[in-house]
């Protein structure tokens, strides 16, 4: 037993999709679950969301495929291809970025649609200055094809006088049809955290959120990572003072003392990196930095655990002085990152 799975809160989550609502001024609100809702399992929490959204986005057909919900789905730009206007699901939003997919769609099946346009990104898109076009075209010769929306993406939030720039150069191609097509949105997690690119795009009226869903951004202003990684050791042994722990013999006791195993390593994501080969003066730095700062990544309440060596494919030791078989340790992983096999356990303290 690996003893070892992410705990997911899901009244965090509530608590964000409250937030992310009042900061948007109550716009509909489009829930992004791409990357099986960015490595926290998409079907559960599509299941928790499915009376708090309107709307639900995932990156793929493959993702479209594993929720179960009345909800309609938009699949995003860029993974959009013509192969998947041939599937046969009626809650599906296709994205349309490139003119020349609709010319390999049937005409004989309806489709409804979100126009993708390039703000900059240069990703994919239809170019501002065609957009017209492109919505006269599809009127005029495409009946079975419903505009349900146009969106784009703020790609550099970071930059805000280049973000308002952006949006200014989407309002002017798109305010025309907000009140022909249903939903014109540009608005995503970096851009809500903003209070000047939220006022910018007062012509839009929907948000299309992820990241803040799940609390990687956003702490400044109220968001809570919804996520922990726990673990309890599953063997533990004591070795005595001058025995080397560990492949290359990279750690050497300086006392009697007792190694715990906790059941993950490399596989999981956790303290894989690549060696990259330097000098000798800057190994020899970072050997002394790393002795002198002690940079935990697993903790037992708010107490730093030692790891000992370097953690292996399946397993990571740690000093186990002063810690119990009972004892759960939380560890500092990206869900974004983990391996999406691991188990995840799903907890709910206050009563809907």
């Amino acid at each position: 037993m690996k003893n070892f799975w992410c705990e997911v809160d899901l009244d965090k989550i509530q608590h964000n999709v409250d937030l992310i609502k009042g900061l948007s001024n109550k716009k509909k609100f489009m829930a992004v679950l791409k990357g099986n809702a960015y490595g926290l399992g998409i079907e559960k929490i599509a299941e928790f969301l499915e009376d708090k959204v309107d709307y639900f986005a995932v990156a793929d057909l493959t993702e479209a495929r594993r929720i179960n919900t009345e909800k309609e789905i938009l699949l995003l730009s860029p993974l959009v291809s013509k192969e998947d206007f041939a599937v046969d699901m009626e809650n599906l939003i296709y994205t349309v970025d490139n003119e020349e997919l609709l010319e390999s769609l049937d005409k004989e099946k309806t489709y409804k649609i979100h126009i993708y346009v390039d703000t900059g990104m240069s990703r994919m898109g239809i170019k501002l200055e065609n957009l017209d076009k492109v919505i006269e075209n599809i009127n005029s010769n495409f009946k079975n094809i419903i505009i349900d929306g146009i969106y784009s993406h703020l790609h550099n939030t970071k930059d805000v006088k280049y973000t308002l720039k952006q949006i200014e150069s989407f309002k002017k191609v798109t305010l025309k049809y907000k009140d022909s097509i249903q939903n014109i949105h540009l608005l995503n997690s970096s851009g809500l955290l903003k209070e000047d690119v939220r006022k910018a795009v007062d012509f839009t009226n929907l948000v299309r959120c992820g990241n803040v869903i799940y609390g990687y951004d956003g702490f400044s202003v109220g968001f809570k990572k919804v996520y922990s990684f726990k673990a309890k050791a599953v063997n533990k042994h004591k070795v005595k003072k001058g025995s080397f722990v560990g492949y290359s013999l990279a750690y050497k006791a300086k006392r009697n003392m007792t190694i715990g195993v906790l059941g993950f390593g490399n596989i999981e994501h956790f303290g894989f990196s690549k060696d990259v080969k330097h000098n000798v003066f800057y190994d020899l730095l970072k050997v002394i930095y790393n002795h002198i700062k002690f940079r935990p990544v697993i903790f037992k309440g708010n107490t730093g655990v030692k790891i000992l060596g370097r953690p292996n494919m399946n397993v990571t030791l740690i000093d186990f002085d002063n810690f119990s078989m009972e004892d759960v340790f939380t560890v500092d992983i990206s869900p974004i990152l983990a391996d999406s096999a691991i188990e995840k356990v799903y907890k709910r303290e206050i009563n809907e």
